[in-house]
């Protein structure tokens, strides 16, 4: 991704993020930019492993989600009616926050896309995916509505279960019934990973 390319959708990023309303969301966007988020890649060596990934790969969550909406509110909009485009927002850009500080640029990395070119670091706050997202989301002074909070934690979903928990087991199948969000940020996720990103991996 070029220097330009990245400025296009980090406009876009931003542009979505204060259409929200939320309150103080330059104080946060500011935070953002403090903790690496928009440099970062979305892994280390498999979709969207180069400077900027994660920003594209959470713009392609949403626009899954967006998608997904459309789709199924014309058989179910008992369901979809209640999910507000503010929160498919939130959730769809912030769900992988947590991988802001989670990679290092190797050195003599490999330059070329779908190439590894970082190593992983935990130590950073090493209390789990979802969850680690949700804690510094609050930490950078965002508020978040429930469903936004389990759409965050869940959005793994089975993967990222204790099966020996059934407490654990228990709240995630809550979350699901509770908050529609979940299943449509999980759904939208696989989306963007398996299909849109595809073309960065020459197939």
């Amino acid at each position: 991704m070029d220097k330009e390319e990245l400025k296009r959708h980090k406009a876009r990023f931003l542009e979505l993020l204060r259409g929200t309303g939320i309150d103080d969301m330059d104080y946060f966007i500011a935070q953002l930019e403090k903790s690496g988020f928009f440099e970062a890649p979305a892994s280390m060596k498999n979709h969207l492993c180069f400077e900027g990934g994660l920003m594209l790969h959470s713009l392609n969550v949403y626009e899954a989600a967006m998608m997904l909406k459309q789709t199924f509110i014309k058989e179910r909009p008992d369901i979809f009616e209640k999910i507000s485009d503010e929160s498919i927002t939130i959730a769809a850009l912030l769900h992988d926050v947590c991988k802001a500080n989670q990679y290092f640029r190797k050195r003599g990395a490999q330059v070329d896309f779908g190439k590894a070119e970082f190593g992983t670091d935990y130590s950073a706050l090493p209390i789990g995916h979802g969850e680690k997202s949700v804690v510094m989301l609050f930490q950078m002074g965002l508020g978040l509505e429930d469903s936004e909070v389990c759409a965050i934690r869940w959005h793994m979903g089975a993967w990222s279960i204790d099966r020996c928990s059934s407490e654990e087991t228990g709240n995630y199948r809550k979350a699901e019934e509770l908050f529609p969000l979940v299943t449509l940020i999980q759904m939208a996720d696989t989306a963007a990973a398996k299909f849109t990103e595809r073309k960065y991996l020459g197939s």
